[in-house]
């Protein structure tokens, strides 16, 4: 069926939303033309909040103009998936992006003035150059700021001078380059298109002024044509740090400025196709696989001129196959400033699908011709073919109601800083399908273009967030009475900002949520913002502020019923309802930062039996720490005699490097460091967010594991099943790839094992499970082979208790009482406790030192811990007596020395068994008084030189008691620094839980130091005393490494919880306030 028709101006879907910019200036809209014709210099509007754009077009979709179809086509590469950057085949555009002169100034009043900048015969050769895009101060041009909850100047709207040191008043960097206008350009319309300024910008070309805008995450484009000429061209772009708009973009985040992102001019037709909308009606008795595509046109004619053309509309299937075309006449004359075309191609079958699983893409191209068939322009269009809805219970794709298991990012990169590359978003969207991630929360601020393209190509859900955060402000006034949020002067940029980004990115089929913005109070101007939005789109909006704060009339300026850092209780009552029965969402929760992320099990274990809870959002993605750009990117640390050791770490720097305010470490949140490097965090999440489930526990007699398809599109025929079977983690008996059926989403499947190995006892058996890629997924990211999720079981545990030692025919013990010491000596060990303080002050086997040559390296109790999510450190033990008894047994070849130790927290035993042949064991008995325990365990420090490490428990990254299901008991090996967890402020890490045994090796020596476990222990080794961490602006570059080594060997520890900014540590990881608990070590040392 065939429907066309022309609509004037205004009639579309809210097109005339974009004049409120205008409608809250003090002056009335004026037309590029005439102010571009009349005007060099502009008025002062950085502080003014009524005047934030001054001649810009109003927002469209994101299109890139061809001269032709064939090259449209012929530019392959970006044709087939647009994630790469700007086209480099179009005749009609040419990017600006590259080297820029520049000058810097720290205030408004120092800045370049016509003569000596904008004008046409200004002469900037002298000036510096700048790479654009990019952030002038990651550039050596001022300082980045990290601020959060505050503004780097007074709280005063819409004012924004300040006087931070190091910052100045206001800065401002005067940006001037070259162009040549193509020949092919002449008579066509010329436009200039920002993606990004930082914060406020004045442009100029040729000396005449084109405009002003403000938004820096929202595009900005004007019109060049009656100020361009043929030949050389000169474009000037006068940008400030801060304006009234800086009041809008309180987001916790490193702050920077400048051109951030790509520029570029395009030419179109005078008369041109310059927004399109892409709506899709899907038949859901059919599967949502029948439906129409409707194209709907803005057509310019702003100079009111009389054409004839042609609009042709054409979809293509994913392999290029012609599916449906339309062609439609358009005649506009004087009276039409703007016209409108609705085309609905015929009707359409055996569609295929987009999801985030599935993300299926056609081709739409929109080709324009004259009255005489000429052509004129051509672009095309991804489209995905979905179904978005809101339902009382949840968000459904095509029918399927969804979980969004996501993250927020930030954009962020360590040496370019908030100027991300596309190299750079796309590594971060890769890892993120690795790791089961299905939803990306832009918080807080719209990102470029090529990133929803990325959305869109590797499938990824997105909840797009408009650039207003007025945070301080909201603090400030909490109540709402004096925030920005309520008073009326600033609704036109609210409306703005949140309209430019909706349609700018409507087509994109990633794009599931729209949110309104982030922790700015609730109000009369979201209230606006949200009729605004829903006028030009119907998907479910979100404000996070509005479920905070209701404040009457204002509860329902959200669709989605949305917390931040919720705990557990808070998630299971509003996931089971809440007051506006709304679906509900966690948009910030499980906060990253340092070693953090736990219970995120127990998280999830709700949300997935809930009838209203709908996922969440880990905060962040990224840690946000940058290169200083006046400092090296790396240093070599010292130790703890001052000098400079082998040992190299990145000079990454937060905002304890920078000018105030500003909060320190806490710019750095995020799952994987700035470096991007894979992290224990990442494993927990990929596991937790894991599609296909397992069975908690294994049919041992039936040797069969039960799977249940949690994908919401995708059967299990794409993947195959491997597993094997581990003797004492050494030994592989069994192994197997077994194909899966193609079992639906939602339903479940018994695989059975075809192994014949026996279960011997005095083993430990465990059954490592994959569920791995095997064919080519809808979706794009995933190799062949890929892991997409895993379990463990343990087929049969290992023997409770450790073999006994046999010592024969070693040399019998000596036991020495002499000047307050215990020496148990023969030729294979020597071993001297201080009977005072029960201290192992000599432990030598074999020749080889276990212990450091420091007064503290024996193993006493310890319950210190620092870690960003709970920076107590742990209570000091209070020791009130120690009492230290020897016996050499029978036979001497073996002597018992108990330690008892009373002490206020956690009196405890040490029993040390040494035995002839160099064999010591130690049984610790703990008896906690106390809540609040970080640790039941001890602290030593072993001798330098044991450098290697294997051990068999958990791995192969570090592990916590509430953040381990996503680690497995296996083999592992490495060196102690592979051991410590790196994070950007240095804390407790690198523990690894269900020891069964570690091995220390002395590559100088040969020499290997076992310890094998009885009763559960968990363990950590580390070249860092602790005590250091305590330091509030510590780096890891500033670390002091020492030469011994500093293990902890813990019967059980506190969970890490979400303290930084969450709920603590659940009860269920805390430890206990009485009762007793024992474990056991036991030391051997040998030539390997």
């Amino acid at each position: 069926m065939r429907t066309i028709r022309l609509i004037l101006l205004g009639l579309l879907l809210g097109v005339a939303l974009p004049t409120v910019a205008q409608k809250h200036s003090k002056t009335k809209s004026k037309s590029p033309v005439s102010v571009a014709a009349s005007a060099t210099r502009p008025g002062e509007y950085w502080e003014n909040q009524l005047i934030y754009e001054e001649n810009k077009e109003p927002a469209v979709a994101t299109f890139y103009p061809y001269a032709t179809e064939s090259e449209m086509r012929g530019d392959r590469l970006f044709y087939r998936t647009p994630i790469y950057g700007l086209p480099t085949h179009s005749s009609r555009l040419m990017s600006l992006n590259g080297e820029w002169r520049f000058r810097w100034v720290s205030a408004p009043e120092e800045r370049p003035g016509e003569k000596e900048f904008y004008g046409d015969s200004a002469d900037v050769s002298s000036w510096d150059t700048i790479a654009v895009p990019s952030c002038w101060e990651m550039k050596g041009y001022g300082r980045p700021m990290y601020i959060n909850v505050d503004y780097p100047f007074k709280d005063n709207p819409p004012y924004v001078a300040t006087n931070i040191k190091g910052i100045g008043k206001n800065p401002v960097g005067s940006y001037r380059r070259t162009f040549t206008l193509p020949d092919s350009w002449k008579d066509q319309r010329v436009f200039v298109h920002f993606d990004g300024i930082y914060s406020a910008a004045y442009i100029w070309v040729n000396g005449q002024y084109v405009g002003y805008t403000q938004g820096p995450n929202n595009a900005a484009e004007f019109d060049l044509t009656r100020v361009v000429r043929p030949g050389e061209n000169n474009i000037s772009v006068q940008v400030f740090r801060f304006s009234d708009g800086s009041y809008l973009e309180g987001q916790d985040m490193f702050h920077m400025s400048g051109i951030h992102r790509d520029v570029y001019l395009y030419s179109t037709p005078k008369v041109a196709v310059r927004d399109h909308v892409i709506t899709m009606e899907l038949d859901s008795a059919a599967g949502y696989r029948k439906g129409r595509l409707n194209v709907d046109l803005m057509i310019d004619n702003r100079d009111r001129l009389k054409e004839e053309k042609t609009v042709e509309m054409r979809l293509y299937s994913p392999d290029n196959t012609p599916i449906a075309m339309q062609k439609s006449p358009v005649t506009v004359n004087k009276r039409t400033g703007e016209a409108y075309l609705h085309t609905t191609l015929p009707y359409l079958r055996d569609l295929q699908l987009w999801t985030a699983e599935t993300p299926v893409l056609y081709t739409v191209e929109v080709l324009q011709r004259d009255k005489d068939g000429r052509e004129e322009m051509a672009f095309s269009t991804k489209v995905g073919f979905r179904d978005v809805k809101l339902r009382g219970d949840g968000v459904y794709i095509n029918g399927k109601r969804v979980l969004f298991k996501g993250v927020n990012t930030q954009d962020t990169d360590p040496i370019d800083g908030r100027s991300i590359s596309g190299q750079r978003m796309m590594q971060d969207l890769m890892l993120m399908k690795r790791a089961n991630i299905n939803t990306v929360r832009t918080s807080h601020y719209p990102r470029q273009p090529r990133m929803y393209a990325m959305m869109d190509y590797l499938g990824l859900y997105c909840m797009d967030e408009a650039d207003i955060e007025c945070h301080k402000n909201w603090d400030d006034h909490y109540n709402g009475k004096g925030c920005i949020t309520n008073d009326s002067t600033w609704e036109g940029q609210y409306v703005d900002r949140a309209v430019r980004m909706v349609k700018r990115d409507r087509n994109h089929p990633s794009v599931i949520f729209w949110s309104m913005g982030n922790e700015s109070s609730n109000g009369r101007n979201f209230a606006v913002v949200y009729k605004a939005m829903r006028q030009l789109d119907d998907r479910p909006i979100h404000y996070e502020g509005a479920t905070r704060q209701p404040m009457g009339e204002y509860a329902t300026n959200t669709d989605i019923y949305s917390q931040m850092y919720p705990d557990l209780e808070s998630v299971k009552k509003y996931s089971t309802d809440n007051p506006l029965h709304q679906p509900y969402f966690m948009c910030e929760y499980a906060h990253a930062m340092g070693n953090a992320v736990g219970n995120l099990q127990e998280y999830w274990d709700i949300i997935e039996k809930s009838p209203l809870g709908i996922g969440g959002c880990i905060w962040d993605w990224v840690d946000q720490a940058i290169y200083d750009p006046k400092e090296p990117r790396q240093v070599q640390l010292k130790d703890n005699k001052g000098q400079t050791t082998p040992d190299t770490w990145q000079r990454l720097t937060n905002g304890w490097d920078y000018p105030g305010p500003h909060q320190g470490n806490f710019v750095n949140n995020g799952l994987i460091p700035a470096t991007r490097e894979w992290s224990a965090k990442l494993t927990e999440v990929k596991h937790v967010y894991q599609y296909v489930k397992f069975a908690p526990t294994f049919d041992l007699a039936a040797k069969q594991v039960t799977l249940y398809n949690k994908y919401d599109f995708l059967d299990l025929s794409y993947f195959q099943f491997k597993y094997e079977i581990l003797r004492d983690g050494i030994e592989r008996v069994a192994h197997g790839d077994l194909p899966l059926p193609a079992i639906k989403p939602g339903d479940s499947t018994k695989v059975s094992l075809p192994y014949t190995v026996a279960l011997e006892p005095g083993h430990e058996y465990v059954l490592n499970c994959d569920i791995c890629l095997v064919k080519p997924l809808p979706g794009r990211g995933l190799p062949k082979r890929h892991v997409v999720a895993d379990w463990q079981y343990i087929l049969q545990e290992r023997p409770a208790t450790l073999p006994a030692v046999f010592t024969k025919k070693q040399p019998k013990l000596k036991m020495v009482v002499k000047n307050g010491k215990t020496t148990v000596s023969n030729r294979n060990i020597t071993f001297v406790v201080d009977r005072k303080s029960g201290q192992v002050s000599t432990w030598k086997a074999h020749g080889q030192n276990v212990l450091a040559a420091t007064p503290d390296a024996g193993a006493q109790y310890n319950n210190f811990r620092y870690i960003e999510n709970d920076t107590q450190g742990g209570i000091k033990p209070s020791r009130t007596g120690c009492t230290v008894t020897t016996k050499l047994e029978k036979g001497s070849r073996m002597a018992t020395i108990t330690i008892e130790v009373a002490d206020a927290l956690c009196p405890h035993t040490f029993v040390y068994k040494v035995y002839a042949d160099g064999t010591v064991d130690l049984r610790s008995t703990y008896r906690p008084q106390r809540e609040g325990l970080r640790r039941m365990g001890l602290a030593m420090q072993f001798a330098p030189g044991w450098e290697d490490v294997e051990y068999y428990g958990k791995g192969p990254g570090e592990n916590e008691p509430d953040r381990q299901s996503g680690s497995f008991i296996g083999r592992y090996d490495g060196t102690v620094d592979d051991m410590f967890g790196y994070y950007m402020h240095p804390q407790s890490s690198g523990d690894r839980q269900a020891l069964r045994e570690l091995i220390l090796t002395n590559p100088s020596t040969g020499y290997a130091l076992t310890v094998t476990t009885e009763g559960p222990v968990s363990f950590s080794l580390q070249h860092y005393d602790e005590q250091q961490f305590l330091k509030p602006d510590l780096h890891p570059w500033q670390l002091v490494r020492y030469p011994q080594i500093f293990a902890h060997f813990d019967y059980a520890v506190r969970g890490i919880g979400n303290g930084s900014c969450g709920p603590q540590t659940i009860k269920k990881y805390c430890l206990p306030s009485s009762g007793e608990y024992t474990n056991m070590l036991r030391f051997s040392v040998k030539a390997k």
